[in-house]
C-alpha cells in the first residue's frame, strides 16, 4: 500500500507489505509489518482494524515506523472483509477467532520474541478484548482505548437511549465501505452521506433510515437499531461478564469528551476488581483528536498527550523479556483536573479520598432558564416543584450544539443553551473556596410526567466568574410508567469526570428531556423511540420535577478531600 519510492523515509526500519495471514475458516487477512533495522528478535505490537491498515490509527499515535524505531516490530492488519483482507465484514463478529488466529501467526514471524502486545483506540480496542478472550498464549498485554467493554451499555445506549449521531454516523461510515467493495446500489446514497452525515439524525423513522437498511449491505447497523434493549444479541458482546477470562495487563485510556467514556472506565474498574496489573489514563480529550484544545477551548500545555512514550515504556516492561518482576513504569491511575488543568495520580479511581457532597434542588417553581430561581444549597430541598413542557420536535440541543446533525461534545459553554424554557436550571453561589470533584456524579431526581414514557437528560457544568458555564458531564435515562401516580425517583449516573471549581466559581445543573443529536428524542409515547415514523407522532409532554422536605431532588458530587 506504500509505493515502494516512498520507503526511503522508514530508516532504520524494513518495510513488508501485504504479508499473509490465513485464518482457520481458509479467509486471508492481509498485513503491513514493520521490523527494526537492528539485531533482533524484537516484542510484537499487533493493531487489527477496519479503516485501511495504512490509516494505522496516525490520528491519534505516532506512525508505526516510529514504534519500529523504539524497538518493536509492529503488524497493521485489515480485519476481515476491509482493506485488503478477504471475507465479509461484520462489526465486531469475527474478532475472537480471527485475532486468536492472527496472534498465532504475529507470534511466528521471523524477528518476534514470541511476544505479543495489542494497541489502538475505538473498534482498534475492541479488537484486542474480543480476541483476549480467545486465551492466545502469545498474547502478554493490551492498551485498549476510548473503547467499550459493554457495547450495548458503553457504546450504543445511555441507559437505555440510543447514541444517536455517533451510532448513525458510524454505521454509515463503515456500511460506505462494504458497499463500495459489493457494488451496491446504495453506494451513491452512502457516498453523499459522507459528506453530510448528521443529515441522518432527522429522517424519520430510525429504524428504517436510508441507506444505512438497505437490503443491499450488511445488517449490522440496522440491528444496532433494532435490538433497543440488552438482549441476547447484545449479550455476544459484552465482556463485563466474562472479565474473569481477560487475565491480561491492560493500559486503559479514556477521555473525559469521548463519547464511550463511560464504557472504557467501566471497564477498567471491573478488570481492576479481579485482575492485577491494570492501568488507566484519563485524560481531558475527546475521542478525536487528543490535545490542548478541546471544543475551542485551551486547557493548556499539560493537555498535550504523551501518550505514545508511556505505551512504548509500558509494552517494553511487559514484552521485552519472559518474567517481570520490576515494578510498572506508569501508576495505577494518572487523571487530569479540568480547571486546575494539571494531572494528579490516585491508585484507584475514583480516588480513594473522596467523600459524597450533597447539593439539593431549590427553588421558588421558577427554575426554568438561567435567569430563574433554582439554586443548589447544601443546606436542603425548598420549594414543590419545578415545571418545563419537553416538545420533541424543538429539543434542547447536545452539549457541544446541533452541528448539522453532529453532536459535539467539550467543555462548550451552556450558558446560551440555559437561557430557554424548555430546561431547569439550578446554580450555586460562588464558592468562597477551591473544590475538586473526581468520580461520577449522580442525581438523585423526583419527578412525574404527563407522558406514559419519557427522558430526563441532566447535565452538569462550571460557572466561572464571567458568566460561561462550561459543560463538565451529562447523565440519562429512559423513564417508563412516568405518569404514575406516586411519580418517579430516579437516579441517573453522570459520566466520570475530575475538575476544579475555583473560589468565585458556581456548580451548575440543568435538567431537560433531550440532547439531540447525541440521544435519540424520546415521542412522549409507548413507541420506540426509533419506531417514530413521523413527526405528527410526536407528543409534547409536561414534566415535573419535585424538590420538597419529603421529596429531596439533589446532585451527589464525588468530592475529593484536600489537606
Amino acid at each position: 500500500m506504500i509505493g515502494a519510492n516512498l520507503t526511503e523515509a522508514f530508516a532504520g526500519v524494513d518495510f513488508e507489505s501485504g504479508a499473509v495471514a490465513t485464518m482457520r475458516d481458509g479467509t486471508r487477512l492481509i498485513a503491513d509489518i514493520y521490523r527494526p533495522q537492528v539485531d533482533g528478535p524484537w516484542p510484537v505490537l499487533l493493531m487489527r482494524q477496519p479503516y485501511g491498515r495504512d490509516i494505522a490509527s496516525t490520528v491519534v499515535y505516532a506512525h508505526p515506523t516510529w514504534w519500529a524505531r523504539e524497538g518493536f516490530m509492529v503488524v497493521i492488519q485489515d480485519v476481515r472483509g476491509r482493506g485488503d483482507s478477504e471475507g465479509e465484514f461484520y462489526a465486531f463478529r469475527h474478532e475472537t477467532e480471527d485475532g486468536v488466529d492472527t496472534v498465532a501467526w504475529a507470534a511466528a514471524l521471523p524477528g518476534s520474541n514470541g511476544r505479543v502486545g495489542m494497541y489502538g483506540f475505538s473498534y482498534q480496542g475492541s479488537t484486542q478484548l474480543l480476541a483476549a478472550l480467545g486465551k492466545p498464549p502469545a498474547l502478554r498485554a493490551l492498551a485498549p482505548h476510548m473503547t467499550a467493554f459493554d457495547l450495548y451499555a458503553g457504546w450504543f445506549y445511555r441507559d437505555g437511549i440510543l447514541q444517536l449521531s455517533t451510532t448513525l454516523g458510524w454505521a454509515s461510515q463503515m456500511l460506505r465501505e462494504d458497499a463500495r467493495r459489493r457494488g451496491a446500489a446504495s453506494e451513491a446514497a452512502l457516498e453523499h452521506n459522507w459528506l453530510n452525515p448528521g443529515a441522518l439524525c432527522a429522517l424519520l423513522p430510525i429504524q428504517g433510515v436510508a441507506p444505512i437498511t438497505h437490503d443491499d449491505l450488511p445488517s449490522y447497523g440496522r440491528d444496532w437499531i433494532a435490538n433497543s434493549r440488552p438482549d441476547p444479541y447484545w449479550a455476544e458482546f459484552d465482556l463485563l461478564p466474562r472479565i474473569a477470562e481477560l487475565a491480561l495487563p491492560m493500559f486503559h485510556l479514556s477521555g473525559w469528551y469521548d463519547f464511550y467514556l463511560r464504557g472504557s472506565v467501566e471497564g477498567f474498574r471491573a478488570m481492576a476488581a479481579t485482575h492485577p496489573d491494570q492501568v488507566l489514563l484519563a485524560g481531558p480529550w475527546q475521542h478525536l483528536p487528543w490535545g490542548e484544545h478541546v471544543g475551542g477551548i485551551p486547557l493548556g500545555p499539560a493537555a498535550a498527550p504523551t501518550t505514545d512514550a508511556a505505551m512504548a515504556a509500558w509494552f517494553h516492561h511487559w514484552l521485552d523479556q519472559e518474567s517481570v518482576t520490576r515494578p510498572a513504569p506508569l501508576p495505577p491511575v494518572k487523571y487530569f483536573v479540568l480547571g486546575r488543568n494539571q494531572w494528579s495520580e490516585a491508585t484507584t479511581w475514583p480516588p480513594a479520598d473522596t467523600t459524597s457532597q450533597t447539593w439539593f434542588l431549590s427553588s421558588a417553581t421558577r427554575a426554568n432558564s438561567r435567569y430563574g430561581d433554582g439554586t443548589l444549597d447544601q443546606g436542603g430541598s425548598g420549594g414543590p416543584e419545578d415545571l418545563f413542557t419537553y416538545d420533541p420536535e424543538v429539543p434542547v440541543v447536545a452539549p457541544g450544539g446541533n452541528r448539522g446533525g453532529n453532536a459535539a461534545f467539550g467543555p462548550h459553554d451552556l450558558a446560551p443553551q440555559q437561557e430557554g424554557n424548555n430546561l431547569l436550571v439550578y446554580t450555586s453561589a460562588p464558592l468562597t473556596r477551591a473544590l475538586t470533584i473526581a468520580g461520577d456524579p449522580r442525581c438523585e431526581l423526583h419527578v412525574k410526567s404527563s407522558a406514559v414514557r419519557t427522558h430526563f437528560v441532566v447535565r452538569l457544568s462550571r460557572v466561572k466568574p464571567d458568566g460561561a458555564a462550561l459543560f463538565l458531564t451529562l447523565g440519562a435515562t429512559e423513564v417508563p410508567d412516568a405518569n404514575a401516580a406516586d411519580g418517579k425517583v430516579l437516579s441517573i449516573k453522570l459520566d466520570p469526570i475530575a475538575v476544579e471549581f475555583a473560589a468565585g466559581d458556581c456548580i451548575r445543573l440543568d435538567v431537560a428531556s433531550s440532547a439531540f443529536p447525541l440521544l435519540i428524542r424520546s415521542p412522549n409515547t409507548a413507541t420506540d423511540p426509533a419506531q417514530v415514523g413521523a413527526a405528527r407522532e410526536f407528543r409534547r409532554a409536561l414534566q415535573i420535577v419535585y424538590h420538597d422536605d419529603a421529596r429531596p431532588s439533589a446532585l451527589i458530587l464525588p468530592t475529593l478531600i484536600v489537606d
